[in-house]
């Protein structure tokens, strides 16, 4: 049998179904309800999660506009919900398998209207496809998220995504001169540094990024302004690595080795000498002057 998984929070959705039940309201049995603290505390992978573990629809309820409980915590719920619904788009799953819905604790008609206008969806879209069934992970939310979306996917759209609180990520601009002061910041190991081929790629893993904004401190700390936090991509979410920026290295006017980007030399006002040379060039000018001497 098809079911549908509603997030209800303690104050006022899980009150109204409360209310229904024993006020001897009916709504689809195929219905199931998880209790939370407020609406505000859902967090987008628990929604993805439990399309992914056999629920064909899920919701979530909170409490009326202007009267959360705990101050705008439903607002944020529904920003949240948006987010889903633009994940399941971006994979080729119908968006109308997730809502939100507001109400108060005295309106128990309105939690059946919701529970009704859920199971009718599942009716009319049908069971959710999906290419397996995940195990219960103990990975953290983004991980779980990923997971999830892969095991309900059919296809993958590289679209840019909402940004909300937790699914922001580090956002290079063309000024970028690839110092790597972000990374050393970066606690998570997030963000990697590679040099090859002739360039120097700045790697972002989004599933390990907290949005904790320390890359953006050290590059402002560092003279520059390169770099914000913004919404990431959909390639960036599902991906182990990808790529952040790209910038060309310059080789070394001596050796011919690629060893620094153009910007770092600038601003260090440096000849075109990797270290290497310039340490070799600085013993023989040192023993020249010794034999001179």
């Amino acid at each position: 049998m098809s079911y549908v998984i509603g997030f209800c929070c303690n104050e006022c959705a899980y009150a109204a179904a409360d209310l229904a039940g024993s006020t001897h309201r009916k709504h689809p049995a195929n219905v199931l309800v998880i209790r939370i603290p407020c609406s505000g505390t859902f967090d987008p992978s628990w929604l993805v999660y439990a399309l992914a573990r056999g629920a064909d629809a899920a919701f979530v309820a909170g409490c009326r506009k202007g009267e959360c409980h705990y101050v705008d915590g439903n607002l944020k719920a529904e920003k949240r919900v948006a987010f889903v619904k633009q994940l399941l788009e971006a994979v080729g799953v119908e968006p109308e398998r997730v809502e939100m819905f507001f109400m108060a604790s005295s309106e128990p008609h309105k939690f059946v209207k919701a529970a009704e206008e859920m199971s009718k969806r599942v009716e009319k879209l049908g069971p959710l496809p999906r290419r397996g069934r995940i195990d219960r992970v103990r990975l953290g939310k983004k991980e779980n998220l990923v997971e999830a979306l892969k095991a309900i996917a059919k296809e993958f759209k590289d679209i840019k995504l909402p940004e909300i609180p937790g699914f922001k990520v580090p956002v290079y601009d063309e000024s970028c001169i690839g110092c790597g002061a972000c990374v050393e910041a970066c606690e998570r190991d997030a963000l990697r540094m590679v040099d090859s081929d002739g360039f120097r790629r700045i790697l972002l893993n989004a599933a390990r990024c907290t949005a904790c904004g320390d890359c953006v401190k050290a590059c402002e700390e560092s003279g520059e302004s390169s770099l914000r936090l913004g919404g990431m991509r959909m390639s960036q979410l599902i991906s182990d690595w990808s790529e952040g920026i790209r910038i060309p290295l310059v080789a070394c006017e001596v050796c011919g080795k690629y060893f620094a980007t153009e910007g770092e030399l600038r601003k260090a006002d440096s000849p075109q000498i990797c270290p290497s040379c310039k340490e070799v060039l600085s013993a023989k000018a040192m023993s020249f002057g010794k034999v001179r001497a």
